[in-house]
């Protein structure tokens, strides 16, 4: 028994526990009680231990008590608060590490607690409304909203969770794939504690649009070859098609089959006319077609042997043999067609004419659509051959600078006719275009097309994301077939120094325009430096990629874009420091370079060239000015295609300086002004000798003396008639100057003679040695600027305006550099390139290069000469190395051929792949080797 003072406490708290000892039937206030009644008096009472977040619950107990949630006097906003008349309200969101609080209560006039424990309960979700409330069948985001949404809450789509995104407490959203039309009730559950699953909401599901797209590996194979068309349909459950061909199911033997799954196997003959469309319908909803345009093309002719293979000076009848010979095949004699009979498609028998005694290259070739050579056969004509114009070992090593590289029909020939006549003959050969293809494998490949007045669709058309294909099909085509080779080189040489490139985000879309301008550098090569500066400087895709396009003259708060007028003096005519006719640089007094210009000549040049924009067929609005209407554009022409015209209100009217040349303020013609510009760059003395040290540096020899930059430079200035900046003259200069022919003389045998061959140009070189053909027509190299998958640089793809190399590059830390010289193409040269460069060449001198490995070389003719190893190693020796191989690369490759062994017996199969085997063998370790790397 215990007592309690009741006076030490206040009056009124007293008062009220008399009150409540009276209830509890506890009489005499002021003496001994109960140690267990009075604990009494602090219990609480409630009804029920959960509750949602946000609701309330009432607590009561028999004496006023101290309320307190989690030992928090009224609790707080995480756990939950308390009123003092024990009202509780439970916190927003379930508290943390778990749903679990204590109520406590402490008796205000003596210390006796309680405690109560409640859970707190996630809420009951509400759905209101669902976003789009219908959608088509298949796929569809929908966003489901309404309140009292937790993280973790699930979406059910017809009763079954799907993955939930939690946005707010508002909104959850979810993608739902449902192909089968119909109402879909859409409803919300919270996560424990409390699970609680919303009332539902219908969504409504339509009948889908079905679309059916075709991806397909190519557009063009060759006869008997196969093609994959991949579909994707979507918008419907039924993904079924029905294929046919040319409109017959599934097509027949005349125009080709295709299977159910797309695969289309190409006729034995090409059909009339070659292009055939493959047709896919929607088996859902047969109003959803689409096509696929594929043409047929020849196949590559397979030459094995010519009988008899030794023939007498005069006219001779031989018989070649092989495979895919077609009617109209004609056989070349060292690359000049000769009478042809076809016989059958592994016959033919032609009429050979040899004047000389000596070897002659025989080839076949399939005609168009697709036309192809096959690899050659060496005939002979007994007797003592008579001296060559030109040595066979001079003539491949001439091809190495002068084309892409040279097969040994190429290198007869030449040997044949001399330097001069080649010259005239190659000048004479018209140019390959490849905007013509770009176009028409745009047009087939875009479907529906457009009709030719709808401009624009047209000028849509020809915007092609990620069309790099368009143009590096029919560039490879034309580098390793075309019959114009000098001007190819000389053209791909050219557009490493007047650089566009489809990596700029604008030029990447017009596929077109890119293969246009190249075309253009390729129909200059032959003409003069001042045609070429004029083309280059009004073409569209130089005029959007140095900002000549829409360049506007200014006003008060900007000035004229500078871009084109920095580079076309520094890259493409003058350079940056003034020069001697030889081209070492002029100094001053203090011995340091003269710099050819400044800041005030940039500024001035650079008003030139304001007031150009799109050639929109005669409209000079500001509509037209900033490139929108669409008023000119369709298949064969169009902006991308036309040369830039004058926009004289945009024209800059400012006195312009530059260069020692005033042009006054006031006039507004831009032709005017910009032909005194490009006759001041084309007549500066630097621009022959600068120009012409970046074309033997590109052909010939990294670092020309003095003495061969002055002689050309000569050429440059005047071409014996007067002419200035003749291309022909120049290109014959740079190519027959005794520095670049005269292996005897000491510029040849000197460390400083010679170049690094950039890997694409080595890979071109080998394919045209070995008669490289394509499988599917297309000559689909793919993508050739990967380092570590290709050869590190792509045409017409370069990442900025110095190409993927600079002309005065020199590798740090190197011999080169100490000795003061330079070797450009280095700068792509480092241990992922060399091992990007081998792998590649690896497949094409094997199985074959390019997607699908569309390049690929037959061999027939090293095949046949492998079973004498010497033989082989000589005919490679002169394709790729012009007759230096050294004798130390010679026995190792030699070793490596003998190594692999020619099994003896009957097995045909077996001997053939030895054979081949040590064909690619020889090939492959010599284009792996330093010595194919560096040109000499």
């Amino acid at each position: 028994m215990w007592t309690v003072n009741l006076f030490t406490k206040r009056r009124s708290g007293a008062a009220a526990l008399c009150l409540a000892m009276a209830s509890a039937a506890i009489t005499g206030c002021g003496f001994s009680i109960n140690e267990a009644a009075v604990i009494k008096l602090s219990a609480i009472q409630a009804t029920g231990n959960n509750l949602r977040v946000t609701q309330t619950m009432q607590f009561k107990t028999e004496a006023p008590v101290i309320w307190s949630v989690n030992g928090i006097p009224g609790g707080n906003a995480e756990v939950g608060t308390i009123s003092s008349t024990g009202l509780y309200t439970a916190p927003a969101i379930v508290p943390l590490p778990n749903n679990q609080v204590t109520i406590g209560s402490s008796a205000e006039i003596y210390p006796s607690k309680g405690s109560y424990g409640v859970s707190v309960l996630n809420p009951i979700p509400i759905v209101t409304t669902i976003t789009p409330g219908s959608f088509s069948e298949g796929m569809a985001q929908i966003a489901v909203n309404g309140s009292a949404f937790v993280y973790g809450a699930k979406i059910l789509w017809n009763g079954v969770a799907v993955s939930t995104t939690y946005i707010s407490g508002t909104q959850l959203v979810a993608v739902i794939t449902e192909n089968t039309p119909g109402t879909y009730p859409v409803t919300v559950v919270n996560p424990d504690p409390g699970s609680a699953t919303s009332k539902s909401v219908n969504a409504l599901v339509q009948p889908g649009q079905v679309m059916v797209q075709l991806q397909p590996s190519e557009t063009s194979v060759r006869v008997n070859n196969t093609i994959t068309i991949t579909p994707t349909v979507t918008g419907s459950q039924n993904t079924a098609l029905t294929w046919t061909v040319n409109g017959v199911a599934g097509g027949n033997a005349q125009v080709g089959t295709v299977s159910d799954k797309g695969v289309y196997t190409a006729p034995a003959v090409v059909p009339n006319p070659n292009l055939v469309v493959v047709q896919a319908t929607s088996v859902d909803n047969p109003t959803v077609v689409t096509i696929v345009n594929v043409q047929v093309l020849n196949p590559v002719p397979i030459l094995l042997n010519a009988t008899p293979s030794t023939v007498n000076i005069g006219a001779s009848p031989v018989v070649l043999t092989g495979g895919s010979f077609i009617n109209g095949a004609t056989v070349l004699e060292n690359g000049v067609p000769i009478p042809t009979q076809f016989n059958s498609g592994t016959q033919l028998t032609a009429t050979v004419d040899p004047t000389v005694a000596g070897p002659f290259d025989l080839q076949v070739l399939n005609p168009d659509p697709g036309a192809a050579v096959s690899a050659d056969v060496v005939e002979q004509v007994p007797g003592t051959p008579p001296t060559p114009l030109v040595s066979p070992q001079d003539a491949s090593r001439f091809l190495m600078q002068a084309t892409f590289g040279g097969s040994e029909a190429d290198i007869n020939h030449l040997s044949t006719i001399g330097y001069n006549a080649w010259f005239a003959e190659q000048f004479a050969v018209p140019s390959t275009l490849h905007e013509p293809y770009t176009e028409r494998q745009i047009i087939l490949n875009t479907q529906p097309a457009c009709a030719p007045t709808d401009a624009t669709c047209n000028q849509m058309l020809f915007l092609q994301t990620g069309g790099n294909a368009y143009f590096e099909q029919p560039f490879w085509s034309s580098a390793l077939t075309g019959k114009d080779a000098l001007r190819k080189r000389v053209q791909f040489a050219l557009s490493e120094l007047f650089v566009i490139s489809s990596q700029d985000a604008i030029v990447g879309q017009m596929p077109r325009g890119v293969a246009n301008y190249y075309d253009m550098l390729g129909n200059d090569a032959f003409t003069n430096y001042r045609q070429l500066l004029q083309d280059v400087t009004l073409s569209p895709m130089m005029g959007i990629y140095l900002s000549i396009l829409a360049n506007d003259k200014g006003d008060a708060t900007r000035d004229p874009d500078e871009n084109y007028a920095r580079e076309v003096m520094q890259l493409l005519t003058i350079g940056l420091n003034q020069l001697n006719p030889d081209g070492t640089p002029q100094l001053d007094g203090s011995g340091k370079p003269i710099p050819t210009y400044g800041l005030n000549d940039v500024v001035g040049m650079a008003k030139i060239f304001t007031g150009f924009s799109w050639n929109m067929n005669g409209n000079t609005s500001e509509q037209a000015w900033s490139g929108y209407g669409a008023s000119y554009a369709g298949p064969g022409f169009g902006q991308d295609l036309m040369p830039l015209v004058p926009y004289p209100a945009h024209h800059s009217t400012d006195e312009k300086d530059f260069l020692g040349v005033t042009v006054p303020a006031g006039g507004s013609d831009p032709n005017s002004d910009l032909t005194t510009a490009l006759d001041t760059l084309f007549n500066h003395p630097n621009t022959p000798v600068f120009v012409s040290k970046q074309l033997i540096q590109h052909l010939v020899t990294s670092n020309p003396s003095p003495a061969y930059l002055e002689r050309v430079a000569a050429v440059f200035k005047d071409n014996g008639q007067g002419v200035r900046g003749d291309m022909q003259a120049v290109i014959t200069a740079i190519l027959m100057d005794d520095e670049a022919r005269n292996t005897n003389a000491p510029t040849f045998t000197s460390p400083t003679y010679g170049k690094v061959q950039e890997p694409l140009v080595r890979f071109a070189h080998m394919a045209r040695a070995f008669t490289a053909e394509s499988r599917s027509g297309a000559f689909d190299a793919g993508s050739t600027e990967d380092p570590a998958y290709g050869f590190a640089e792509m045409a017409s793809r370069a990442p900025s305006i110095f190409n993927w190399f600079v002309p005065g590059y020199s590798p740090a830390g190197t011999s080169i550099e100490q000795a003061g010289l330079t070797a450009p193409e280095m700068e792509i040269t480092d241990v992922t390139t060399v091992i990007g460069y081998l792998n590649s060449m690896q497949a094409a001198s094997s199985g074959g290069y390019g997607n699908n490995g569309d390049l690929y070389m037959t061999l027939a003719t090293e095949t046949g000469l492998a079973n004498n190893p010497d033989a082989l190693l000589d005919r490679v020796n002169l394709l790729l190395l012009a007759g230096n191989m050294s004798s130390t690369l010679r026995s190792q490759i030699l070793a490596a051929v003998n190594a692999i062994s020619v099994p003896a017996g009957g097995d045909a199969v077996a001997i053939n792949h030895a054979l081949l085997a040590r064909a690619q063998t020889a090939i492959f370790l010599t284009v792996a080797s330093s010595e194919y790397t560096a040109q000499h």
